[in-house]
């Protein structure tokens, strides 16, 4: 009987003892299972962006990366905020409203000559605007010295609006004297400004010339005829702004770039994403972007862009003896390419990409 009490006691010890060791293990795994959660969340909290654009099919690659979630993959909550110009653009950033964004090479080349610290890291697309007329005053506008003496609405700091007057001043024409150059703020303005004979000519960017067709107007010249290759929309920001976060940059061009892929691919899909920033038919849409008179491409091209400035600092339209090469940021853009090469080695894609980033930049 006293040997079956002790054995009874030894039991209800054991029994307290992995009770005591089981609530134990137990407690723990209740701590890790509160708090992992917790620093999960701190270490995966998406990056939040302010990007500025313009409502332009030109702009297809943040459309497509917003709407395929490409963003969202490299853990990134950008949020879309819309202007008129590249001026109102520009001054947004300046005033730290935006974190960053992709209007034109021109604007961001101003700005840059009047000693404001942003970098190009990235681009969009290149080309993609060009000169409307009535069809009654278009034929004379194919010789650009026939521009002497007219009138010619144009949004201020554009891209196209740059390049048309480069080629004013090649042709020997004095863009400043010559004739008169109405900037207006929009594309939209300027379309109704030639439609209704209060200009006789106008610089637009796309979907601009495909809508002035559809209603009647014609594409005098396009910007490349003037400027092959010339670049456009350049991601810009601030030098400051980089330096701090350059990480998460480097996260917003690998999603460009896989937006690029798509859109080489998917026209259908690209078409569907552009048209929900870009309110008008899908078939200009498409017309717009998929044409010999535009290109899209996240690739920064140092080169092109260096070309521009040199441009524009010919024809007067800035006066700068800054070096624009130290407000360019190519590294930025080609480790986003790199990363994607080394986690996709069988994708010929990027192999091409990294060739034209030597051929544009190098």
């Amino acid at each position: 009987m006293i040997v079956k009490k002790k054995l009874f006691a030894l039991f209800v010890l054991i029994l307290l003892a992995g009770g005591l060791f089981l609530s134990g293990c137990t407690g723990k795994d209740d701590t890790k299972a509160k708090t992992a959660p917790a620093q999960a969340a701190t270490a995966q909290a998406p990056k939040h962006l302010r990007l500025g654009y313009l409502p332009t099919s030109g702009h297809a690659l943040e459309f497509i990366a917003q709407e395929q979630g490409y963003f969202t993959e490299q853990n990134l909550h950008v949020e879309l905020f819309e202007f008129s110009n590249s001026a109102e653009g520009h001054n947004a950033l300046l005033a730290k409203k935006l974190d960053l964004i992709a209007m034109g090479t021109a604007a961001p080349q101003v700005f840059i000559s009047k000693g404001t610290p942003f970098v190009l890291i990235g681009g969009l697309m290149s080309e993609g605007a060009g000169v409307i007329a009535k069809p009654e005053k278009a034929g004379q506008f194919k010789d650009i010295k026939n521009f002497r003496n007219k009138t010619v609405a144009t949004v201020r700091m554009a891209t196209g609006d740059a390049v048309w007057r480069g080629a004013l001043y090649d042709a020997g024409i004095n863009w400043q004297t010559d004739l008169k150059i109405e900037e207006l703020k929009s594309p939209a303005a300027v379309l109704e400004a030639v439609k209704t004979d209060k200009v006789d000519a106008g610089v637009v960017w796309l979907p601009y010339q495909d809508m002035a067709e559809a209603q009647g107007l014609v594409v005098v010249r396009y910007s490349d005829e003037y400027f092959p290759d010339h670049p456009c929309c350049r991601v810009t920001l601030d030098k400051e702004t980089l330096a701090n976060d350059r990480d998460t940059y480097v996260k917003y061009e690998k999603a460009l770039i896989k937006a690029y892929k798509f859109f080489k691919t998917n026209q259908t899909g690209s078409v569907d994403a552009i048209a929900k920033y870009v309110k008008i038919d899908k078939e200009l849409i498409k017309s717009s972007v998929y044409t010999d008179h535009f290109f899209a491409s996240p690739d920064p091209n140092r080169k092109g862009i260096v070309r521009f400035w040199e441009m524009m600092n010919k024809i007067g339209y800035i006066n700068s003896t800054l070096d624009i090469n130290q407000y360019i940021d190519t590294s930025v853009y080609k480790q986003s390419l790199d990363e994607l090469a080394r986690e996709n080695p069988n994708e010929s894609f990027y192999t091409q990409l990294e060739a034209e980033y030597r051929r544009l930049n190098e």
